[in-house]
């Protein structure tokens, strides 16, 4: 009998050793110094403000790695329903984050900027723009926008030039970006007479003037989402709470960018 019970007791010793074993294979992986890569689809007009966020994180953060994705929000969304590795969504427009969400990939989501559209023109341009009807007069030849179907600067282009009535009018004179960065280096290097970019774009370039600002049927938000499918969900999430605190606002407001 004592042997069977001294036995009994080498088998549960063993058991709650590997026990705590599992546990502490278990834990975060960061806190157990292992590197995490956290990958962030951002739009592309949060550029700048994105890569000195990802400076800062990481400094805060050793064993973590921001990896961006820029690029339309729209093609950002395709690619992650089609399965591309992503953590965080940071979207220009709150359609994509609905869409995701209605397919289940969104475990939390939040609005966490605000943005303007504005009419931009070359620096030395000088063409007599000064509003968006001026877009009709014939020496504008070509007029730049977003790709209406997945880039929302786009999207809201379309919106006001048909608020406006000359939407119509100016679509041979149309020439559409795969995304709004695209849509600013066209006018600065002078291939376009004028553009419509995010206010954050065009205060970045000393290479455009503002010309005149677009009036939107709704203000222009940028949400944020924790992705469901997450690689790394509790890293991911602890970024996701850290864009919507102070220190990070304060970054996005520096690019022109204003806080919910």
């Amino acid at each position: 009998m004592d042997f069977l019970k001294s036995k009994k007791v080498f088998t549960y010793g063993m058991i709650l050793l590997i026990t705590i074993l599992f546990a502490g294979c278990s834990s975060p992986s960061n806190e157990a110094g292992e590197e995490v890569e956290l990958h962030i689809m951002t739009a592309a007009s949060m550029t700048d403000a994105m890569n000195e966020l990802k400076q800062m994180y990481e400094g805060e953060h050793e064993h973590v790695t921001l990896v961006p994705n820029y690029g339309s929000s729209g093609t950002l969304k395709s690619q992650i329903a089609q399965g591309a590795p992503a953590d965080v969504f940071l979207s220009a427009a709150v359609r994509w984050i609905d869409e995701l969400e209605e397919e289940g990939e969104i475990a939390q989501r939040a609005d966490l900027l605000r943005n303007e559209l504005v009419l931009v023109t070359a620096e030395d341009s000088d063409l007599a723009v000064t509003q968006f009807e001026d877009l009709l007069q014939e020496e504008v030849h070509q007029v730049a926008i977003g790709e209406p179907e997945t880039v929302p600067a786009g999207e809201y282009a379309r919106q006001v030039l048909e608020e406006l009535g000359i939407y119509e009018e100016l679509s041979d004179k149309l020439i559409h970006g795969s995304d709004v960065r695209q849509v600013l280096t066209y006018v600065e290097t002078g291939n376009v007479d004028a553009g419509m970019v995010y206010q954050t774009d065009a205060i970045l370039s000393d290479q455009v003037k503002i010309v005149a600002e677009a009036e939107t049927a709704e203000p222009i938000m940028y949400p944020v989402g924790l992705l469901e499918g997450a690689d790394h969900p509790e890293e991911a999430e602890r970024f996701y709470q850290w864009l919507q605190t102070e220190e990070a606002l304060a970054i996005f407001e520096k690019y022109g960018f204003t806080g919910i």
